[in-house]
């Protein structure tokens, strides 16, 4: 059995997520991280995207099998001690919380607004499109 490190996925309104994972994979502002237990601590931003992790589907069982847990998240602070990471976003929602139609349209009027900025000033609008983006990738994802 892998050595296990303890996620937690933290919104202001809940805990989303705690449990044992042999790897969670979050996308970093500069790109996606992964960490595995023993990593060196660390403290960095998330942008829009899908946070994964391999976790045991049976709590104290050497023998379980393996699920994968996902979230979109919309930004946010991911800390990675040796034992435990915490990730701490505005929103986080798993596969069955997303509105797969909302989103599509939701995401074809922030890609539309977005083609009217045509460069200027147009962080919100990139936001939010990554935001749709994650929400619909969760969605299309197995698990």
């Amino acid at each position: 059995m892998a050595t296990l490190t303890r996620l937690s996925v933290i919104t202001p309104g809940a805990l989303k997520f705690e449990g044992d994972a042999e790897i969670v994979v979050a996308p970093g502002a500069a790109g996606d991280l992964g960490a595995l237990a023993n990593h060196a601590p660390m403290l960095t931003t998330l942008r829009a995207g899908v946070v994964s992790a391999t976790v045991a589907s049976t709590a104290g069982d050497q023998n379980a099998a393996t699920q994968r847990v996902q979230f979109a998240v919309d930004g946010g602070f991911m800390q990675i001690l040796a034992d435990r990471v915490i990730i701490l976003t505005d929103s986080a929602l798993a596969r069955d919380e997303v509105d797969v139609e909302a989103t599509r349209a939701e995401l074809k009027r922030a890609e539309e607004a977005l083609a009217q900025k045509h460069g200027a000033d147009d962080a919100p609008q990139r936001r939010a499109v990554a935001w749709a983006q994650a929400r619909l990738a969760v969605t299309a994802r197995p698990v």
